[in-house]
């Protein structure tokens, strides 16, 4: 069962990749509208929403080919990268700061420790996986018989997945997963059919495996 600590430091394990979520599509989203990044401050960072055109776009990116553009006068994907690369070499003390006041502002609005919280609940029987539905408790019964597998130190605790993982990690946004689903789920595959198809199979496995 995780203690309060562990769950502590799941949370602060989130904050640095919630910010490179964002700061990854800003920074590409500059390269799309204006063809570099230029100079920006931290209020503008703070304020930018990563919304479903601008995920549409930055999704579609990652499809092209390096000589391929998003439109006919934009940039190619070889050049965004090489843009924000370098951006991101020049910048490094800059970045800094903005994750310094990205981290003020999770802690304090975006996704606060409390409400993280109560992703755990204290009972190892009602702490699921949102997507194959086994339990802490489960997975523990489990192991107890040798029928958990996984050689490595993951797996014996909920994880935190993001439902849409090209998005940062807020309330809506964030389940528990079990181990195996959260490691099979990846970016690939999207909430609706992990939870619809994979999760189901996934569940199937353990039943068969009487727990």
């Amino acid at each position: 069962m995780d203690t309060i600590e562990n769950i502590k430091q799941k949370y602060n394990d989130i904050i640095p990749r919630s910010f490179k979520t964002k700061l990854d599509v800003y920074l590409f989203y500059r390269c799309h509208e204006k063809k570099a990044i230029g100079t920006f401050d931290k209020w503008e960072f703070s304020n930018f929403q990563i919304d479903n055109d601008i995920l549409e776009l930055f999704i579609k990116a990652w499809q092209l080919k390096d000589e391929e553009k998003l439109s006919k006068e934009g940039l190619t994907m070889s050049e965004i990268d090489t843009v924000i690369e370098k951006w991101s070499e020049e910048n490094k003390i800059y970045i800094k700061e903005l994750f310094k006041e990205y981290k003020i502002l999770f802690i304090t609005d975006y996704f606060p420790f409390s409400e993280f919280e109560t992703l755990y609940s204290r009972n190892p029987e009602e702490r699921k996986c949102a997507y194959c539905r086994i339990t802490d408790a489960e997975i523990e019964l489990l192991d107890k018989k040798g029928k958990i597998f996984t050689k490595r130190l993951r797996g014996f605790n909920m994880e935190v997945d993001r439902r849409n993982s090209n998005k940062e990690y807020t309330p809506d946004n964030c389940v528990l997963a079990c181990y195996w689903c959260n490691n099979a789920k990846t970016d690939e595959f999207s909430d609706r059919e992990f939870s619809e198809h994979i999760g189901p199979s996934i569940e199937n496995v353990w039943k068969e495996r009487d727990f």
